[in-house]
């Protein structure tokens, strides 16, 4: 893994990290998995993993008393390899610091009132090799590329922040189409823009969520609760299989096969087959996403979503890339349609927990009034349920996007958002006059 981190034109890191090694897991008594790990790739060391890894299983499967039947997983023999037009080993650490540096010099031609910028760069070569006992045999080479910009705009006191970023799964060719100054520049300017306008009203309003604020709400406080081991705990989608948890305008899927998505999985560290798995369809619930314990236990198929970020971490149950279909509205219907209300774009990130309760921030907003767009303001927050959000939804942008996301559930992943823009009511915690 390669970062480069570049903080008001000076480079504060640069690293080069290679790590090797192997992770073995085994199932015993039809109870209980065992996990041990080892950088030495030795036959000695891998071998005391494996004998590790037995004996740990075995101690836990004593605590146990429910069997597990595992669905078995078809044998294959596989190698798959993400599609790359510029490879990262074809450029010099010189042409890799110029990437965030060049984001810099574009964010600095956005003016004097530009007062803090940060740029990193970070790309990812993950050569994988997966083999089971049941005959599986899986090589998979994944390439991804990250940019992730963040930009202080100030002036008279008043500090106004934005941010973007890019990422595919693949190789430089990710800046071929937005460049790093091009980009820099964009986050800067909007920054800048920003410190003219007044801060959004606080209340439920009818909002249009751009796709670069959707992707966040439906990672977090959608996609999170749809992963079987914490909607099994008591998440918010609970038992309700079957029932209706959105508007009827809303299908989401998971599928690890997006063609440059950065969660580009064809395979998943189970050796099932990371295909699409519809989760909500028309607003009825079809399906978690689960990893072979989970499916066992609400006895289902595994749906190829258990990851582990290296050798070293046990597979959980994460989403790959998490989208939502499309729907019949281009943006300037959505718009139309709406007599007074907010358009809200970018993201700050947020929380939201199981029972998908959420509180994000948005990097700034549109006042819609009379179906045309008024005056830009400042970002703020919304908050909510984003079960009860989801089913005031009334319509589905055309127009898919899709967005680049990482996670930190117990150990650090990248992902995928396929969205739309949407139209919903929501409670927006601004401070406007």
């Amino acid at each position: 893994m390669k970062t480069c981190t570049v903080k008001n034109g000076i480079v504060e890191e640069f690293s080069d990290i290679s790590l090797s090694g192997v992770g073995v897991r085994a199932f015993v008594d039809n109870k209980s998995w065992g996990f041990s790990s080892t950088n030495m790739l030795g036959f000695e060391s891998v071998k005391q993993s494996l004998e590790n890894s037995i004996k740990l299983a075995k101690t836990s499967s004593h605590l146990k008393t429910q069997e597990l039947k595992l669905e078995p997983v078809r044998e294959r023999v596989a190698d798959v390899a993400t599609f790359v037009k510029k490879p990262i080993g074809d450029f010099s650490a010189e042409d890799i610091v110029d990437i965030p540096l060049e984001a810099h010099k574009g964010a600095k031609e956005a003016g004097p009132q530009v007062a803090d910028m940060k740029a990193t760069y970070i790309s990812i070569e993950d050569e994988k090799y997966f083999l089971s006992s049941e005959g599986t045999r899986i090589h998979q080479n994944t390439t991804r590329v990250l940019l992730f910009i963040n930009v202080i705009a100030k002036s008279n006191g008043l500090l106004c922040p934005a941010s973007e970023n890019l990422g595919h799964a693949g190789g430089l060719e990710l800046f071929d189409r937005t460049s790093p100054y091009s980009l820099g520049k964009s986050v800067a300017e909007s920054a800048a823009k920003l410190l003219k306008t007044k801060a959004p009203p606080s209340g439920k309003f009818h909002v249009i969520i751009h796709p670069t604020l959707c992707a966040t709400l439906l990672h977090e406080a959608i996609g999170h609760p749809l992963e079987a081991d914490l909607a099994m705990t008591g998440g918010g989608f609970g038992d309700r299989i079957g029932e209706l948890v959105s508007s009827k305008f809303i299908t989401i899927y998971d599928d690890g096969h997006v063609e440059g998505g950065l969660g580009y999985f064809p395979y998943d560290d189970e050796g099932v087959e990371c295909k699409r798995t519809v989760l909500i369809e028309n607003g009825i619930l079809k399906s978690f996403m689960h990893d072979r314990t989970s499916a066992a236990l609400s006895n289902v198929s595994p749906t190829g979503n258990a990851h582990a970020w290296d050798y070293s971490a046990e597979p959980l149950i994460r989403q790959t890339n998490i989208g939502i279909k499309g729907g019949n509205y281009s943006l300037e219907e959505m718009i139309e349609d709406v007599e007074e209300g907010l358009l809200l774009e970018g993201t700050f990130g947020g929380q939201a927990d199981v029972n998908a309760d959420f509180t994000f921030g948005f990097q700034k907003a549109k006042w819609i009034r009379k179906g045309r767009i008024a005056e830009e303001l400042r970002g703020a927050n919304v908050a909510g349920n984003a079960i009860e959000v989801f089913k005031t939804i009334d319509a589905v942008g055309k127009e898919t996007i899709l967005r680049p996301g990482a996670c930190g559930k117990f150990q650090f992943a990248v992902q995928g958002r396929v969205v739309p823009a949407i139209r919903c009511k929501i409670l927006v915690g601004g401070t406007g006059d």
